[in-house]
C-alpha cells in the first residue's frame, strides 16, 4: 500500500503542484484532507480517492506480496514497526454464498489520517468472493469489488467496516483476508508514515448434521382435489437450523402429490404443497434427510375425503 509525496492540484481547494507549504498547512487544519497513494515503482503518482488494487501484501498482489514500505514509497519505518496495532475482525467460519460484516481497525492510534485496503485469497492464492460498502467511508465498485479501501471522507476514520460475499460454488475451504494500512502524520510526503499489514483467515463452516426432523401438521386432511401446505423442520443435534438442506419426500398410495424434494431456508424449514387426487382413502407421506452419515426420516398419515 504505497502513498505518495506528490502535491498535485486537490481538488476544490486551488493549491498547486510545488506550494508544498500550503499543503503542509492545509492539512494541518484540515485534518479530513485525502492520503496521497502512489505505484510501487519509480515515479510517483498521486492517487486522490485511494490506493491502486494489489496494495494488500496478499500473494499475487502488485508489489508481489509486500505492501510498498519500500524505496520510493513509505520507507522511513519498517512494516508494522508503529506503536498502534491493526487488525482485521471478521467471523471464524462462512457458509457458500454468505453475506458478513469484515472489520479493519487502527487501535491505539493517535494519527489524523488513515488509510486501508483488504482483498480475499482462497489456498490457490486466487481472489474470491465480492466486497460491498454501506456508507462514504470505504469504496468497493472501482475495485471490481475484489478488493475494498478507504475514500476521501473515510481517511478521517480509525476504522473501517465492509461486507464481503462468500463464493456459492466451490471454494478451496481457507480463506485468508489480507489488509494494509497506513498510519500518516498529513505532512504530504511519503515520509514519517507507519506501514501495517495483517491477516484474518475463515474456514468454511461444517455441513449441518440434521439429528432432528419436525413436520407439522402431523395428521393432514385434504378434501379431493385441494391442497394443504405441510412444513417441515431440519436441525442439527445443537438444534441449529440445518439451512440449504435437502429434504425428500415420497407417497405411499399415490392419493396425493408433492414435490419430489426440496431446499430448507436458512430457519431449517421447507414447505411442500400436498395435492390430493380424485380419489377418497388413506395415504402415508415419508419426509427424509440425510448426510454423509445418518438418514432420518418422518411419517405423516393422510385422509382424502
Amino acid at each position: 500500500m504505497c502513498y505518495g509525496n506528490q502535491t498535485d492540484t486537490i481538488p476544490g481547494v486551488g493549491i498547486g503542484k510545488g506550494d508544498t507549504g500550503s499543503v503542509i498547512l492545509f492539512m494541518k487544519y484540515y485534518v479530513s484532507i485525502i492520503i496521497l497513494l502512489i505505484l510501487c515503482g519509480d515515479t510517483a503518482s498521486g492517487f486522490l480517492f485511494g490506493p491502486i488494487a494489489g496494495r494488500t501484501g496478499a500473494p499475487n498482489d502488485i508489489c508481489d506480496g509486500l505492501t510498498c514500505n519500500v524505496t520510493p514509497c513509505h520507507d522511513t519505518y519498517g512494516l508494522n514497526t508503529g506503536t498502534a496495532t491493526f487488525s482485521i475482525t471478521a467471523p471464524s467460519s462462512y457458509e457458500k454464498g454468505e453475506t458478513m460484516d469484515i472489520r479493519v481497525s487502527f487501535q491505539n492510534s493517535t494519527a489524523s489520517l488513515h488509510g486501508f485496503e483488504i482483498t480475499a485469497v482462497d489456498e490457490n492464492d486466487a481472489r474470491v468472493g465480492t466486497f460491498t460498502t454501506a456508507n462514504d467511508k470505504a469504496q468497493t465498485e472501482s475495485y471490481l469489488n475484489q478488493y475494498a479501501a478507504h475514500t476521501t471522507i473515510g481517511t478521517a476514520e480509525s476504522g473501517w467496516t465492509v461486507q464481503w460475499t462468500a463464493p456459492s460454488g466451490n471454494v478451496s475451504d481457507t480463506i485468508t483476508f489480507y489488509a494494509a494500512g497506513n498510519e500518516a502524520n498529513g505532512d504530504g510526503t511519503s515520509k514519517g508514515d507507519y506501514i501495517y499489514a495483517t491477516t484474518a483467515a475463515i474456514s468454511l463452516a461444517e455441513e449441518c448434521a440434521p439429528s432432528i426432523l419436525k413436520v407439522k401438521p402431523k395428521k393432514l386432511v385434504v378434501k379431493r382435489g385441494k391442497s394443504a401446505v405441510v412444513t417441515v423442520t431440519v436441525k442439527g443435534a445443537d438444534n441449529k437450523p440445518c439451512a440449504n438442506h435437502t429434504v425428500y419426500a415420497t407417497t405411499a398410495d399415490k392419493k396425493v402429490t408433492l414435490a419430489e424434494s426440496a431446499e430448507t431456508d436458512d430457519s431449517g424449514k421447507v414447505k411442500f404443497t400436498v395435492t390430493a387426487g380424485e380419489e377418497k382413502g388413506k395415504d402415508t407421506i415419508t419426509f427424509s434427510t440425510k448426510d454423509a452419515r445418518a438418514e432420518i426420516t418422518k411419517n405423516i398419515k393422510v385422509l382424502v375425503k
